[in-house]
């Protein structure tokens, strides 16, 4: 059971001065207030607490998940864009007119059916205005943003250039130590005596490599024009090649033994320790190769002298 309300003695003239200038006492109550009968006994606020007069923190609730970024109707690298998606050409072909079929088209007789086609061109001719006005509100806020964004622009390139070009403070020109005006660091930039020549050197580096490229793309080109002979551009070399490859009666793969159907009938392929001794005429190469002696060698090198005197392949 609560426990008994502490009462005041009360004036029976409300109206008196006396009685209105009287010191009243507080009520202290745990029951329930009247004039909260919506708050359960399960709720923090069901016993009123004095709050402090600072306000509570300011808590931003946390937001899950990402907006997609918008995508740029007016492009940076396109400067006419906002005056050609805005202009009556481009907006009479994102945005045509009903035709007049359309117009013209007999409507139906039923009620129903008549009122779906009359909302349905009520939306498409409100779709038509929002986009044309969507646009134009576009390209105007679009020109508003760029110029403050050139006047910002603007005005902090002044702001640095003036402080670049500023003299040196007061205060800094007469607390600063003492320092010699050789020593000092000079804006013109370190001297290079050697600028000249060394640029002169650079050039013909360069024209040196830019001619050494065109020779080997010259040399390039030489040789597809030679190899040019081996193409197969029809369809009866095609069937040449194709019956001296699969031919079964063909030697090329024969060996002193045996005939041979592919390339593994001649052997492993020749090393770069056997190709090496074969050129230097080594200890480990063969008798009947070492009684040549250096005409394969020679013959090769005959041969590239020769495309060297010629300017091309052989």
């Amino acid at each position: 059971m609560p426990p008994p309300r502490l009462h005041t003695a009360t004036c029976p003239h409300l109206r008196s001065s006396s009685c209105q200038r009287a010191p009243r006492s507080r009520l202290f109550s745990t029951t329930t207030p009247s004039h909260r009968p919506s708050i359960g006994p399960e709720s923090p606020n069901y016993i009123h607490v004095p709050r402090a007069p600072q306000p509570d923190a300011y808590y931003r609730p946390h937001i899950k998940g990402i907006l997609p970024t918008p995508r740029p109707i007016f492009p940076k690298h396109d400067k006419k864009a906002p005056e050609e998606k805005t202009s009556e050409s481009y907006l009479a072909a994102t945005i045509p007119d009903p035709s007049p079929k359309t117009l013209n088209a007999p409507k139906p007789k039923d009620p129903f059916a008549r009122r779906l086609v009359e909302w349905k061109s009520k939306i498409a001719e409100h779709r038509r205005r929002n986009l044309r006005e969507s646009l134009l509100e576009l390209r105007d806020r679009k020109a508003k943003t760029d110029t403050r964004l050139a006047a910002r622009t603007a005005a902090k390139q002044r702001l640095r250039e003036s402080l670049l070009n500023a003299p040196t403070p007061a205060d800094e020109k007469y607390t600063a130590a003492s320092i010699l005006q050789s020593s000092l660091p000079s804006r013109k930039g370190l001297q290079d005596p050697d600028r000249e020549a060394r640029i002169e050197q650079k050039k013909a580096n360069f024209a040196a490599h830019d001619a050494m490229k065109k020779a080997e793309r010259r040399n390039a080109l030489h040789t597809l024009y030679m190899n040019a002979r081996e193409f197969i551009v029809t369809e009866e070399k095609l069937n040449e090649a194709v019956e001296r490859a699969f031919d079964p009666y063909s030697t090329q793969f024969d060996n002193e033994s045996r005939r041979g159907l592919n390339v593994w009938n001649l052997g492993y392929p020749e090393t770069v320790k056997e190709q090496l001794d074969r050129a230097n005429k080594g200890e480990q190469g063969r008798a009947v190769e070492r009684s040549s002696g250096f005409s394969g060698v020679t013959d090769e090198r005959m041969r590239r002298i020769g495309e060297a005197l010629t300017g091309g392949k052989m």
